[in-house]
């Protein structure tokens, strides 16, 4: 892979109501740098006359330091980019966002910010917009979820945390931590 290209990260934040379960996200950020681009599919709350609902949309956020980044609990290297960045956000804007009242009631019923996540990771390894990690979006989701499973253990979110601030920062294309 070529040398500081921008890396591919899967992001995963804090859900209060579900504490097993958290929010994922794809970040494209630089080498080195505190910044990087989030995106992922969320659903807020919709308030309209007579009705409220939960649809879920698409968003792409420009972040300016991911230390103060709210719920971000850790973020884990999964590639790099070989496009430019404006393919990337054009692949990933076309990324299908499915409501509850979807005519694909499967694809309705099933889909979250992890699914989304998961189709969104391979159409850019399809498009050859990345080069990721070898294994599928499930080996992918089961090494964050053990990483941050990992730093749980270690009580890094303790009121009593001694170790490195910032954002814990796994690099699993080179099998090393880069903030613990």
């Amino acid at each position: 892979m070529p040398r500081n290209q921008p890396r591919l990260q899967l992001a995963l934040y804090a859900r209060s109501k579900y504490p097993d379960a958290p929010h994922f996200a794809i970040f494209i950020a630089p080498k080195k740098g505190g910044k990087a681009t989030k995106h992922h599919a969320k659903n807020t709350i919709l308030s309209i006359p007579g009705q409220i609902s939960q649809p879920w949309r698409y968003e792409r956020v420009d972040i300016p330091d991911v230390t103060l980044e709210q719920h971000l609990l850790v973020r884990v290297i999964i590639g790099k980019v070989t496009t430019s960045l404006d393919q990337v956000d054009e692949i990933l804007k076309g990324i299908p966002v499915y409501q509850v009242d979807d005519p694909d009631r499967a694809k309705a019923e099933s889909f979250n910010c992890r699914a989304w996540a998961g189709v969104a990771l391979e159409e850019l390894k399809k498009q050859g917009a990345v080069t990721m990690l070898e294994g599928d979006w499930a080996e992918i989701e089961r090494r964050a979820k053990e990483y941050l499973g990992k730093k749980r253990e270690q009580g890094r979110w303790s009121k009593d945390w001694k170790g490195q601030p910032g954002v814990p920062l796994m690099d699993l294309i080179e099998g090393r931590e880069l903030v613990a």
